[in-house]
């Protein structure tokens, strides 16, 4: 980053954890990440984005916040962040897990075999390019996974690898389970190309959209044409990427609203769509990129 520019780099000892940010800070392509107001919860989440690369402009001038009278600052959202107990988590045997070395180390995804209060957990050993991957007794992981509307997160460490009688990891028994709520609600904006199919009369039609914002319940879908009526059920299928993994998505979604939008001529219809029961896997897949978008952690 270049400081001349207006932009330095900020350290843990310029973050105040649980107080509002004095300033916004950017992450090193100049990208919007905290607002202004944003109270950075933990520890935890301070050394992650400092991690990262994180940047506030010194061009940039604002009021001294006061306690009194109204607030120059956007006001910071409410924290959903939680301390919680494995178990509480309510984690399900055959559930998919990432792990992750680093923050700058490839996500590996294993499914969970069980585990036993206090005492560890055993999942599936990770695979890449259709091989095991071989880790090291006492090597440390970010652990993360979804349940329900939350996404958590724990460290750990490997026990053991072994292919006795199978192959598995023995992982160390977390002390806390850190947790964010994501809110159905919890849009985000989004250019995401959609392949569209419906049925119909005639048999099954194939279209195409573009999704402009989306949570893990549903999402804002454009097109050049009507893509039903309110009330029909779609399959709308697109990409997203989490980690630098790209994830092909399907979803059976009901049309929900339809409204003719001039902002987009070239896509002037605008359907509200309500994603329907979809495959766990993928619903995870769209959660952690909800999640990501959220907290700011997509590069």
């Amino acid at each position: 980053m270049d400081e001349q520019s207006g932009f330095v780099k900020v350290g843990v000892s310029d973050v105040e954890v649980g107080k509002p940010l004095a300033h916004p800070l950017y992450d090193g392509n100049r990208k919007l990440l905290l607002k202004r107001g944003y109270v950075i919860e933990s520890i935890n989440q301070c050394e992650l984005l400092i991690e990262r690369g994180l940047y506030r402009n010194t061009n940039e001038r604002y009021a001294p916040q006061t306690s009194g009278g109204p607030q120059v600052a956007e006001e910071a959202p409410p924290s959903r962040e939680t301390i919680t107990t494995l178990e509480a988590t309510k984690l399900r045997v055959g559930d998919p897990l990432h792990m992750q070395s680093s923050a700058d180390a490839p996500r590996l995804l294993v499914k969970l075999i069980g585990y036993l209060k206090n005492r560890g957990l055993i999942v599936t050993v990770p695979g890449a390019d259709g091989e095991f991957v071989m880790l090291k007794d006492g090597q440390s992981f970010v652990m993360r996974f979804f349940s329900g509307q939350n996404a958590y997160a724990f460290t750990t460490t490997v026990a053991k690898q072994t292919s006795v009688p199978f192959p598995h990891l023995y992982l160390s028994y977390p002390r806390e389970v850190r947790g964010l709520e994501i809110r159905k609600g919890s849009r985000i904006d989004v250019e995401l190309i959609a392949a569209i199919t419906s049925e119909g009369d005639e048999g099954a039609k194939s279209g195409s959209g573009k999704i402009v914002n989306i949570s893990t319940g549903g999402g804002a879908l454009r097109s050049k044409n009507p893509l039903g009526s309110k009330g029909d059920t779609i399959s709308v299928k697109f990409k997203i990427t989490v980690s630098e993994i790209q994830t092909f998505i399907v979803f059976d979604s009901v049309i929900r609203t339809i409204t003719k939008d001039a902002a987009d001529p070239n896509m002037p219809y605008l359907h509200g769509l309500q994603f329907l029961d979809p495959d766990p896997s993928m619903a995870m897949a769209l959660a952690a990129f909800v999640y990501q978008k959220i907290v700011g952690e997509t590069r």
